[in-house]
């Protein structure tokens, strides 16, 4: 059985040096053309021979992205930088210093508008490293719990409330108070670890907007 190795994403086929649909006998490919793909622009992704059953078995085979298909990435990859920059540096309307919850160089800040949906950014030293925010309800109205959103790259990935900070038991992922979300972007503890000292079950003032 011969098989066509093509890009995952949009199907292009690889092609021979006389312009015609390269066949192979299986989908794990041979090293000499995985370093051939990738000298020409192709990004190959390795499969697994522990998972792969058998010559046709799409399970653990390789996978690749063609040259078009990369670019088209790269290029959704520098927007999205460029909006979030834009975005991030919208001037600060409001600082509170946390130091003495975060550690050195911590401080929530706010932008114009971010009051209207509860939003604060997390900031160390200058540098945005999340965000935090009152959970939106599926109805409109605003939860008393927090979402915490930590940066990676350019997305806010979510951080989920450790058992002990969680905004009512078993709640899933909403942390009971605006610093003790913020706590979870910085910290990053684990479900397990304990509230912090300073955390008491009724948050300071502060922490309700």
């Amino acid at each position: 059985m011969l098989l066509v190795p093509q890009c995952g994403e949009c199907r292009t086929p690889v092609l021979d040096d006389a312009g015609r649909e390269l066949t192979v006998e299986a989908r794990l490919l041979p090293a000499e053309l995985r370093d051939h793909l990738t000298a020409v622009g192709w990004d190959v992704t390795p499969g697994d021979p522990k998972v792969n059953r058998g010559p046709s078995d799409p399970i653990g085979e390789d996978r690749l992205s063609c040259p078009a298909c990369m670019a088209t990435r790269r290029a959704a990859v520098v927007a999205a930088e460029r909006r979030l920059t834009r975005d991030l540096a919208r001037p600060r309307v409001r600082h509170v210093g946390m130091a003495d919850r975060l550690g050195d160089g911590w401080t929530l800040t706010q932008r114009e508008g971010d009051d209207d949906i509860r939003r604060w950014l997390v900031e160390h030293q200058g540098q945005v490293r999340g965000a935090v925010n009152r959970y939106r309800r599926t109805t409109g109205g605003l939860s008393t719990g927090w979402e915490a959103h930590r940066l990676v790259g350019t997305e806010f990935v979510r951080v989920d409330a450790i058992g002990a900070c969680q905004h009512r038991p078993g709640s899933s992922f909403l942390w009971s108070a605006r610093d003790l979300a913020a706590w979870g972007v910085a910290a990053r503890p684990a479900y397990d670890t304990p509230r912090p000292e300073w955390a008491t079950r009724a948050p300071r003032k502060a922490s309700t907007r």
